[in-house]
């Protein structure tokens, strides 16, 4: 969180980039991190921009999904989705998506994911692709150039939305809390 990036300035330790979890459904990184990271020159790659798949035309006008969930990553967005402000919120935001997806040959995840591209101190997207079914789509992401309408439909829509509270990784850090509860953590620890 930008408490830690500030701690690791201050003790001179060099950082170039920082991995965060950033999409139009979870804006943290923007609120204290972002101004750290212009002020000492440190580009964000960002995870999450698609949702772990929640953004795309799969999801556009279906049932809202309920556990079980095929893998832990979509129950985590699945929360991050419910604290935005739940399914029918989130509906909306995947039309507006949609409709900017038409006026660009994008689609959904495509249009969500230059959006967080075009924020401040992101360098670049992390796309979790499992195969290569969306590899056209994901390659089109630098090359789809958004309007000031887009952006504005898209605003209008995120305006709704309660942001997620605290600061970047703060809910994923409460082991207790819904979003912990669901992490693994120390999975880089070595066997006794």
């Amino acid at each position: 969180n930008a408490t830690h990036v500030q701690a690791l300035v201050a003790a001179g330790v060099p950082l170039a980039t920082m991995q965060v979890q950033y999409s139009l459904i979870d804006d943290r990184p923007q609120r204290q991190l972002v101004a750290i990271c212009r002020k000492h020159a440190i580009h964000l790659l960002c995870y999450g921009a698609a949702a772990g798949g929640f953004f795309s035309e799969k999801w556009l006008d279906a049932p809202e999904p309920c556990e079980p969930f095929e893998n832990r990553s979509l129950r985590k967005y699945k929360l991050v989705i419910d604290d935005f402000g739940g399914w029918s919120l989130f509906q909306e935001l995947l039309v507006a998506l949609r409709r900017v997806g038409e006026r660009h040959d994008a689609d959904i995840a495509t249009v969500a994911s230059r959006l967080v591209l075009d924020r401040p101190m992101v360098a670049a997207v992390i796309i979790g692709g499992r195969n290569c079914d969306h590899l056209a789509s994901n390659r089109r992401i630098p090359d789809v150039q958004l309007t000031e309408q887009d952006r504005t439909e898209i605003d209008a829509v995120l305006a709704c939305a309660h942001p997620l509270e605290g600061d970047v990784f703060d809910l994923e850090r409460d082991r207790t809390g819904r979003h912990g509860s669901i992490m693994k953590y120390n999975l880089n620890a070595t066997a006794a």
